[in-house]
């Protein structure tokens, strides 16, 4: 199945969207994100992500040096050390090249996206190492003051073969769906619909075909004061569980853009579902004779000659049986008789543009029916009834309703049929009230949406609020401190790895630069989708 996510890999790194690399074997960018800044009284992240699936260089350790307020050197730190209010820290990255790759020798570094300086004068060992740094002082500022999305729940039209998707708009108090520029194709809403067959992504103009499956991808970006995570973060569309990689890591998997996915998704042929039933029939009464009235309702009809229905015994589509083998023909004089049981079979045919449920229910005259389905899509319902007495008056009971219709029935338990036959709901006033049976008629919603495929500006860099508790050094005398009391930090004398429990696979992504202009979209996991 053929998601966009797998265009994110193959398309994003061509045409020089990001300069990544020159070629295969020379590494002129590399990044580190995910490592969460220093905030007082938490320990330090010595784990950090490799955004890009690459086969040219890899993350080797993370290292945190601590200084004082006044830049005094104090300390290598531990995974069992603490952040301190105000004091500086360094995060080195060292990273080391696979594969024959060289870095450049004028290769940048990136660290949660933003530029780096290098360790030394350029890589060492033949270019096959470099590490990279960047200072930050601790403060509560660099705490994220957001509140976890810990579900989505999406709904999509599902796709009629011959209609042309919809591009709804998401919008909830917790994220919304919006565009993003490419290499994400045919984003409308934020929204993206793939033909999974021929691997084309639709437009508002292209149809569904038969026999191919397809994907929708909502672009999600979180509100202000939310955020969603990797681990904790689930998502569904239309009920099933949807694939998820998320966009702009901040560090600790957090992230204020998702990409939820479903695949496997079958157009349907466009007919509405009949779900339930609910007929009426003329009941049996003693010394009367069976009504063989034609049903015709909203989307089905009753009718002879389907499932093997005989007009010695059927008519209209309609029957009535003494018992198993035992029925009143059509045409006949017999009459019912008082207080025996009769049962009535009923054949019916959808209409065009209707079709019944696999698991459609019906009542007759109130009572619960068996239903028969047929391949040919028809069904027969039955039910048994007792003949009432002759002295038997109708009762008419208070109005019935559904979303389109009132009516009323016969109160007699035993009889049920309706009295008053079913109409219309109006609203000559306009008080979304039936102004006969008082059903409240839900307000018509505007199911259109109006496309925009105007890419915005990628999500603002979180660092642009997180200022020091004191001023920021200039690069010039963090460099000068670094040097002079942390020389040799580009050796691989120890080895500080990443946490051997970090089971996310890194498939793939996009790097976020400025410069660029382009959406980083960062699998870290991917939950299967139930197709």
């Amino acid at each position: 199945m053929k998601k966009i996510l797998t265009l994110l890999l193959l398309i994003v790194f061509i045409m020089g969207i990001v300069p990544v690399s020159a070629s295969a074997s020379t590494v002129m960018r590399t990044y580190a994100v995910g490592i969460a800044l220093p905030v007082p009284g938490e320990k330090p992240d010595f784990t950090a992500e490799q955004p890009i699936y690459t086969n040219s260089d890899k993350i080797t350790r993370v290292e945190w040096v601590e200084y004082d307020e006044g830049w005094e050197w104090n300390k290598d730190m531990t995974a069992n050390d603490t952040f301190k209010e105000g004091y500086w820290y360094v995060v080195y990255v060292y990273k080391e090249t696979i594969n024959n790759s060289k870095f450049s020798s004028t290769v940048i570094g990136y660290i949660n996206e933003e530029e780096a300086k290098l360790n030394g004068a350029q890589p060492t060992d033949n270019n096959t190492k470099v590490s990279f740094y960047k200072a930050y002082q601790c403060s509560n500022n660099n705490k994220e003051q957001r509140t976890l999305i810990k579900n989505i729940d999406l709904t999509v039209v599902k796709p009629v073969i011959g209609k042309t998707p919809t591009f709804a708009k998401v919008d909830t108090a917790q994220y919304y769906s919006k565009n993003y520029g490419q290499p994400i194709p045919n984003q409308h809403n934020g929204v993206v619909w793939e033909n999974e067959k021929t691997n084309n992504y639709l437009n508002i103009s292209n149809a569904f075909k038969a026999d191919c499956t397809y994907s929708v991808t909502y672009i999600l970006e979180a509100k202000d004061g939310y955020y969603f995570d990797l681990i904790n973060t689930k998502a569904t569309i239309n009920g099933k569980t949807a694939d998820i990689s998320l966009g702009y890591i901040e560090g600790n998997n957090k992230s204020t853009s998702l990409l939820v996915s479903l695949g496997g998704i079958v157009p349907g042929d466009g007919k509405k579902e009949i779900t339930s039933l609910d007929l009426s029939v003329t009941a049996p009464k003693d010394g009367e004779k069976p009504d063989y009235t034609k049903i015709d309702d909203n989307g089905y009809y009753s009718n002879n000659g389907i499932n093997g229905t005989s007009t010695k015994i059927y008519k209209n589509g309609i029957a009535w049986y003494k018992s198993a083998s035992s029925y009143i023909s059509p045409g006949t004089t017999e009459a019912f008789k008082g207080s025996s049981e009769y049962t009535v079979k009923i054949a019916l045919t959808a209409k065009d543009g209707y079709k019944f449920a696999n698991t459609v229910s019906a009542k007759i005259n109130g009572k619960t029916a068996t239903v028969e389905t047929f391949d040919d899509g028809s069904i027969n319902v039955s039910v048994k009834l007792t003949a009432l007495s002759k002295e038997h008056k109708h009762t008419d009971s208070a109005w019935k309703n559904d979303s389109e219709r009132h009516w009323k029935i016969c109160t007699n338990s035993a009889c049920g049929m309706i009295t008053v036959a079913k109409e219309t709901h109006k609203d000559a006033n306009k008080d979304n009230k039936c102004d006969v049976c008082s059903y409240a008629i839900p307000k018509a919603t505007d199911t259109t949406s109006t496309p925009d495929s105007t890419p915005v500006d990628k999500p603002t860099d979180p660092s642009d609020s997180k200022e020091p508790t004191t001023s920021q050094p200039s690069d010039s005398e963090v460099d000068e401190v670094v040097n002079n009391t942390d020389e040799g930090k580009n050796s691989e004398d120890t080895k500080q790895g990443k946490d051997g429990t970090l089971i996310w696979i890194i498939l793939g992504g996009v790097v976020l630069l400025a410069a660029a202009g382009a959406v980083v979209f960062i699998v870290l996991k991917k939950k299967k989708a139930n197709k």
